[in-house]
C-alpha cells in the first residue's frame, strides 16, 4: 500500500511535533531594570518591583520608575508597593508615600490585596533588651505578631486571608537560628521541626501553601546546608536542589502551586521552577542563544510570569519571564495534519475521476483539442 506524498509528509511532521515543541523556549526574557538591579516581586498585571543602586523602583507597562532610596519588596494587584528606606517601612499608593514608623527600625517584606503590609521591627524592650518582632500594618494601625519561643521573629509574606509566614528564633545570640511559622487566627504555628537550624518561610499562596528553606544537618563539608520546602496542611515536601548543589531556596509560589527559587551558591546560582513534581532549571526553558543565565527567581504570578535576576556579559539585571505563544500539543498537530491529509486525498481522488471520465480523443477543432492538464492528478 502506497501513501500519498502529503500523507507521508504529515506523518513525519506529526512524529516531529513533540520534539519541535520541546525544543522551543517556554519563556522570553524582558529586562525591567538596569545593571546591578534585583527583582523582588510581581503582581497579576506583570508589574515588577525591586531595588537597584540603593533605590526602590517599579516597572509597569514598559516604564521604569524610581521611588526613592531604599528597596521595594512587595506589590499587590492594585499596584500598591511596600518597601523600606532609611530604617522605616513605606507604602506607595497612587503616587503617594506613607511611612510606617513607630518602631526603632522597620523592614517591610510583603503586602496583600487588602493593603496589609508585613515585616519586622527592632526595638529595645524593658524586660528583654534588644528584640525583633514580626508585625502587620493596615490603615495606619500596626500589630505586633509576637514570637514563637523567644524574642525574635520576622514576617516575610501575607496572603489574601491575612495569614502571615516568616521565621521565629529557637535559640539566642549570636546567630539567632530561626524556625518557620504560619500566623493565622491570632496564633503562630511552628511548621517544623527540621533537621538543622536557620529555617524560614518566605512565601504563601491563597490556599495556605507555604514555601521557604529548611536547615539540615551538616553534610559534605557544608556546615549549614539549606533545602527548599513546601508545606501543605501539615505535609512537608522537599523539591530538592538542582544537580551538583547542596543548597536550594524557594522564594515564591502562585495559586497554581507552581514554585520558584534558586539552587547553588554565589556565583554559581541557577533559578528553578518546580511544578507537577518536577524540578526544572529555568535556564533550559529560555532561548540559549540569548546569552542570559538566570541566577535567581523570586516570585511567580498566576499567569506564570516570573520575577527573576539574569546575568549576561558580566552584568546582572532584574528581568521578567513571560510565556511564549503556545505550541500546539501533539493531539492538536494530529488533528490539523489529519485534516490536511484528508483534504489532499480528496482533491487527488477527484482529479483522478475527472481524468478517467474525459474521452481520450475529441473532434479536431481548437475548442475540442485534448488538454494534457486533464491527465494530471489533483494536488
Amino acid at each position: 500500500m502506497r501513501f500519498p506524498r502529503f500523507a507521508r509528509l504529515a506523518a513525519c511532521l506529526l512524529l516531529a511535533a513533540p520534539a519541535l515543541a520541546s525544543a522551543l523556549p517556554r519563556y522570553t526574557v524582558t529586562v525591567v531594570a538596569g545593571a546591578g538591579s534585583f527583582a523582588w516581586d510581581i503582581n497579576q498585571s506583570g508589574q515588577v518591583v525591586g531595588e537597584a543602586g540603593g533605590n526602590a523602583w517599579l516597572y509597569s507597562s514598559g516604564l521604569y520608575t524610581e521611588l526613592g532610596s531604599g528597596s521595594a519588596r512587595g506589590i499587590n494587584d492594585h499596584g500598591q508597593v511596600a518597601g523600606e528606606s532609611g530604617g522605616n517601612g513605606f507604602l506607595y499608593s497612587g503616587g503617594r508615600m506613607t511611612w510606617i514608623t513607630g518602631w526603632g527600625s522597620t523592614w517591610v517584606r510583603g503586602i496583600n490585596n487588602e493593603g496589609t503590609v508585613v515585616g519586622m521591627a527592632e526595638y529595645e524592650d524593658a524586660e528583654n533588651g534588644f528584640v525583633r518582632h514580626a508585625f502587620s500594618y493596615r490603615d495606619g494601625v500596626s500589630t505586633d505578631l509576637g514570637t514563637l519561643y523567644r524574642t525574635h521573629s520576622e514576617a516575610n509574606a501575607v496572603n489574601k486571608l491575612g495569614h502571615v509566614v516568616g521565621g521565629s528564633d529557637i535559640g539566642g545570640p549570636p546567630n539567632w537560628p530561626l524556625t518557620p511559622f504560619l500566623y493565622r487566627d491570632g496564633a503562630m504555628i511552628d511548621l517544623g521541626p527540621f533537621n538543622g537550624p536557620w529555617s524560614e518561610a518566605l512565601a504563601i499562596n491563597d490556599h495556605d501553601q507555604v514555601v521557604g528553606y529548611a536547615g539540615y544537618a551538616p553534610v559534605g563539608g557544608e556546615l549549614y546546608p539549606r533545602g527548599a520546602f513546601l508545606w501543605d496542611d501539615g505535609k512537608l515536601l522537599d523539591p530538592g536542589p538542582l544537580t551538583g548543589s547542596l543548597n536550594s531556596y524557594v522564594t515564591g509560589i502562585n495559586n497554581l502551586s507552581q514554585v520558584v527559587g534558586w539552587s547553588g551558591d554565589f556565583p554559581a546560582q541557577r533559578a528553578f521552577l518546580y511544578e507537577n513534581g518536577a524540578l526544572l532549571d529555568l535556564n533550559t526553558l529560555i532561548d540559549p542563544a540569548s546569552g542570559w543565565v538566570l541566577a535567581e527567581a523570586t516570585a511567580i504570578n498566576d499567569l506564570q510570569q516570573i520575577a527573576a535576576t539574569a546575568c549576561r556579559a558580566g552584568a546582572c539585571h532584574a528581568v521578567r519571564l513571560d510565556l511564549v505563544s503556545a505550541v500546539p500539543e501533539p493531539a492538536t498537530w494530529g488533528m490539523l495534519l489529519a485534516g490536511g491529509g484528508l483534504l489532499g486525498w480528496r482533491r487527488r481522488s477527484h482529479g483522478r475521476r475527472r481524468a478517467s471520465a474525459a474521452p481520450a480523443t475529441r473532434h479536431a477543432t481548437g475548442r475540442g483539442k485534448r488538454d494534457p492538464a486533464n491527465d494530471k492528478p489533483g494536488l
